[in-house]
């Protein structure tokens, strides 16, 4: 599977087995297990009408490729199964091309070749491979990356390392985990803007120390035609698990949305914990709160007002927030938070536009840190309780503009 180092791979083998007897082979809405993620990828393309795909490839590229003549070509890829990530930011202002391995498993080095040559053909000026840290990535994209060295192409790997759940560092580093879809989006810009795969490489370097993520989990993940790859009880939920279903660090009994959240930023911010992310009041951050699949609507808001208010009473001052799906693990019914650390050239970078699909554009958060109320005249009775107290602390001016 992608990424697991050996230790990992015998762990999860070893939750499966835990769980045969006790789960069913998930339903899913299929045609094919072997063709799923051949489906699903045509499925966007048709949809979207901006892609396209490589002919005997897993790989979709950008529909309009000559417009990236002479600017850097950005590729990502990975498992399938973590939709929309990653072919659902190909487009304009994002990714140029993905490569989708089967659900959970790395793409071949001759696919991620194929799609290096294609941004040869249409005379990239160097490519640059956006990689979760995970072992079968690194490995596969580094074996393409020395192929097309070796020719002479201008090729460069960035791993993306976000994942703040370990208090102890691990000799295959932190996972690359939902925060990678910032960093195609700062990257995107960036390429836009003309800049180099030397200046590009050198400002994503900068921010990935800046960025943490952690998930949580209510329930397992399947592959389709797989039972369940762990097994949870009804009173409980697991932090800090990978997007494969890797465990976390913990498994704790059920609690509130405000109880859950208060753990999980808790730990990601916590000194004692060798992966934190430092963070202290008067900050300004993007934060994004991440379906892991399996999460509804109504959940979603519910955990992102208790991530904003909890942030907010730390005095962090969140400048955008992103709620939606991200990356996901399938049909996972979890979420993870990413904060990322943000100065005004970034969040102009965040702000401008792509034509990718799994992007959801977000303006300002609301001035003040506070929910809009409309007042009703006092004659007429309310039905709800008076939002919570905020601080009243504003973001600095620049984090008040509008997108361009």
């Amino acid at each position: 599977l992608e990424g697991r180092s050996l230790l990992g791979e015998k762990e999860a083998e070893l939750r499966l087995s835990i769980t045969r007897d006790k789960m069913e082979v998930s339903k899913k809405l299929l045609n094919s297990v072997d063709r799923c993620v051949d489906e699903a990828l045509e499925g966007l393309v048709i949809c979207t009408g901006k892609l396209q795909l490589v002919q005997g490839h897993r790989v979709v590229v950008r529909a309009d490729l000559a417009h990236i003549k002479g600017k850097v070509a950005l590729l990502s890829g990975g498992g399938s199964g973590h939709e929309p990530a990653h072919a659902g930011y190909v487009g304009s202002g994002m990714l140029t091309g993905a490569i989708a391995g089967a659900v959970f498993t790395s793409p071949p080095p001759a696919s991620i070749t194929a799609a290096i040559q294609v941004m040869v053909n249409a005379e990239a000026a160097g490519v640059l491979l956006i990689v979760k840290n995970y072992m079968g990535d690194l490995l596969n994209f580094g074996l393409a990356l020395e192929e097309m060295r070796a020719k002479g192409v201008p090729v460069k790997m960035v791993v993306v390392a976000d994942d703040c759940a370990f208090t102890t560092l691990k000799k295959a580093g932190r996972r690359g985990l939902c925060g990678t879809v910032l960093i195609h989006k700062i990257a995107g810009a960036l390429s836009e803007m003309g800049k180099s795969l030397d200046e590009i490489v050198e400002a994503l370097t900068s921010i990935l120390p800046k960025m943490g993520t952690i998930g949580v989990s209510l329930s397992s993940c399947s592959i389709p035609g797989t039972r369940p790859t762990f097994h949870l009880e009804p009173d409980e939920l697991e932090m800090g698990l990978g997007i494969h279903g890797e465990a976390g660090i913990a498994r704790m009994k059920m609690m509130s949305a405000d109880e859950v959240v208060h753990k999980m930023v808790d730990h990601m911010i916590n000194p004692s914990n060798m992966s934190h992310l430092s963070l202290k009041a008067g900050d300004h951050i993007v934060l994004v709160v991440n379906n892991l699949g399996g999460l509804s609507c109504l959940e979603m808001n519910v955990v992102a007002k208790s991530a904003f208010s909890y942030l907010e009473s730390q005095g962090v001052l969140i400048a955008r927030a992103y709620v939606g799906s991200y990356m996901t693990s399938l049909d996972m019914a979890g979420v993870s938070l990413t904060l990322l650390h943000v100065n005004e050239e970034l969040l102009n970078l965040l702000d401008r536009d792509t034509s990718a699909s799994g992007w959801r554009h977000t303006g300002p958060c609301s001035r003040a840190h506070k929910c809009r109320v409309l007042q009703l005249p006092e004659e007429l009775p309310s039905s709800t309780e008076k939002p919570a107290a905020t601080t009243g602390k504003r973001c600095a001016p620049w984090a008040q503009g509008n997108r361009h």
